[in-house]
């Protein structure tokens, strides 16, 4: 049952439900007799007028607003409400609302009370007079993150609409290839895997030249995307040699995307584990921590699954902006074996308890991008000694944040809860503070540019040597004698 009320005699309850033919208005007696659907369709904000015979409802939400229906309960036919009316805004007043209101919630939901050793009400009389040379909403934005910033903590900040909407005068569309100039044309040299011209019947490959887009001839250093820009349908023809010259040139369509981010990121990964399962042999498995949400945890699951009987592993959780995990993540990785249960005609190895484990060394490896939850998982993984640490200090930004709407439809992020260490010698067993504290590796090892320019992870490869390190070690294969 969703919203419902009354009948102005108080006999009959009115609700939104579903039943076998959908959505609809239903109602039943008080006494739980005589249920009958009154009328199909969803009725989101149920409201009843004051007589109970009508109902309003929302319909069609558009950009944030969205259209007042009623109806009639006695015939049940469904009207729109026009209507208009105008709201004069007093912007200075609204601006020192925004403001105001800013420095009032994290004033008593800020996780320190004592506002990291700063006098909170000074700080507002300093910013205060400020608000006299706030012109627009971005302003106040950034006249209030201004004071905000003088707490020196992470997971802050104030946003919201903008003075002025700007609208999108084109969406570019991507081909799944990366191109260089060479020979007065333009050449392939990378074809992201399992993207738009990675297919078998395009017969697309690296070092192919590109000499035109959509119909538009193409030299080096001309500016393809103002094609790509402006493409009309998402299939593109895309006219390729194998030479400069243009020697046997032929035109493949290729269905484009809008978005490279995930083609780009399952390309990188799968590099990475080409890399791993080379460098190791096969002995050491792969898999990247992409953010700290729910979806990440089930396909860390999948991959736990696939690679349970590798000899060890590197968790790789750089360039990850954090969320709530971690107790789930830490959960799986300390699993160590315990039994095995077989049938006489299976593989030993089909029966291990846990399976979802890795009875090997692990390796967490983080960088300068890894923040929030993904620096509460390394400090976990340290402190319940599941393994080793590779690659350079976290972001040392760690609370616990939440959100609150600001008058005008903006938000404020505060942080309202404090994560600490657990050290059971210390009052309350509160060890180290997270925030601003940046988890340090075990191995230090940090990309540089050059490394960055020519493709080579030295990170990666850091935490493969650690790991093969651990496993001729012998004492992380949790065995028999207490080892480990």
């Amino acid at each position: 049952m969703g919203d419902w009320f009354l009948s102005s005699d108080g006999r009959t309850v009115y609700f939104t439900s579903t039943d076998n033919e959908g959505q609809g208005l239903f109602s039943v007696g008080v006494d739980g007799r005589d249920r009958r659907r009154v009328a199909a369709g969803a009725f989101p904000g149920l409201t009843p007028s004051e007589d109970r015979r009508t109902v309003f409802y929302t319909q069609n939400p558009q950009a944030g607003a969205s259209e007042i229906w009623r109806m009639p309960i006695a015939n049940q036919r469904k009207e729109r409400v026009v209507f208009s009316f105008s709201v004069q805004v007093d912007r200075r007043a609204e601006w020192a609302q925004i403001f105001d209101e800013s420095w009032r919630v994290m004033k008593y939901r800020f996780y320190d009370e004592k506002m990291h050793g700063k006098d909170w009400n000074a700080i507002r009389a300093q910013y205060q007079p400020m608000l006299a040379d706030v012109g627009t909403y971005e302003d106040a934005y950034d006249l209030a993150n201004s004071m905000i910033g003088e707490l020196n903590a992470s997971h802050v900040g104030v946003s919201g609409p903008p003075s002025q909407d700007m609208a999108n005068e084109y969406r570019a569309r991507y081909l799944g290839f990366e191109m260089e100039p060479a020979d007065g044309r333009y050449r392939i040299t990378h074809i992201y895997r399992d993207g738009p011209a990675d297919k078998q019947w395009l017969g697309l490959a690296v070092g192919d030249y590109v000499l035109a887009i959509d119909g538009t001839e193409l030299k080096a250093g001309d500016n393809y995307w103002k094609v790509l820009n402006h493409a009309i349908n998402e299939f593109v023809p895309v006219r390729v040699a194998r030479s400069a010259a243009g020697a046997g040139a032929r035109d493949v369509r290729i269905r484009s995307i809008a978005s490279m981010t995930d083609l780009r990121y399952e390309d990188w990964v799968a590099r990475n584990r080409d890399y791993v399962e080379k460098e190791s042999n096969g002995q050491i498995a792969y898999v990247h921590i992409r953010a700290m949400n729910h979806p990440t945890l089930e396909q860390f699951r999948i991959e736990i699954d696939r690679y349970w009987n590798a000899k060890g592993i590197v968790v790789d959780i750089r360039f990850n902006g954090g969320g709530n995990i971690d107790q789930e993540l830490l959960d799986i990785l300390e699993r160590r074996p315990y039994q095995f249960w077989n049938s006489r005609w299976g593989a030993r190895t089909w029966g291990r308890r846990p399976r979802q484990a890795i009875a090997g060394p692990k390796v967490l490896l983080i960088n300068a991008r890894s923040g929030s939850d993904s620096e509460v998982t390394p400090m976990g993984f340290r402190q319940l000694g599941i393994g080793r640490i590779v690659g350079n200090p976290t972001a040392a930004a760690v609370i616990a944040t939440g959100s609150y709407r600001l008058i005008n439809g903006g938000s404020i992020r505060t942080p309202g809860s404090l994560v600490v260490s657990w050290d059971p010698e210390k009052p309350n067993n509160y060890g180290i503070n997270l925030e601003n504290y940046g988890v340090a590796p075990d191995v230090f090892v940090e990309n540089t540019p050059e490394d960055e320019l020519r493709g080579f992870d030295r990170e990666l490869k850091a935490a493969v040597d650690e790991a093969l390190r651990m496993l001729r070690e012998g004492k992380w294969q949790y065995t028999a004698d207490g080892r480990g």
